[in-house]
């Protein structure tokens, strides 16, 4: 590519609620997350409002820079909610001083994955970290 930086197609890209960058490719929008949880067409939007204006943000289990973005309750196909899972570049993501990329979006299914696979809770909308 003679380093030139390729063209990554966006669904879309905005600021997470700590005031990073936050990027969701049509590449993981189309070939993971609709393809794995095809529940989740048609709700973009609402994968993005997710970051912006989280209910709950929690640790991610499987990486140092993950976070797991949840909806309220009554939001999305379930009635638990949504998931959205942004990897930071690196770990600074709660002072606005990097950026993301959206890993997957989810319907929240406690029927069939039981526990939460996510780590302890760093925000709640209404509560304290």
């Amino acid at each position: 590519m003679n380093g030139a930086s390729r063209f990554i197609p966006l669904v879309f890209s905005t600021t997470d609620f700590y005031g990073n960058l936050v990027t969701l490719s049509e590449d993981t929008w189309n070939t993971h997350v609709i393809i794995e949880h095809p529940a989740m067409a048609g709700l973009e939007n609402l994968v993005q409002k997710t970051i912006q204006d989280p209910y709950e943000i929690r640790l991610s289990t499987a990486s140092e820079t993950g976070v797991a973005f949840v909806s309220p309750a009554g939001v999305g196909p379930r009635p638990e909610g949504i998931r959205v899972l942004v990897n930071y570049v690196d770990i600074v993501y709660e002072k606005g001083a990097t950026s993301g990329k959206i890993q997957t979006a989810y319907p929240i299914d406690v029927i069939k994955y039981g526990s939460s696979q996510i780590g302890r809770v760093i925000y709640k909308k209404g509560g304290h970290k």
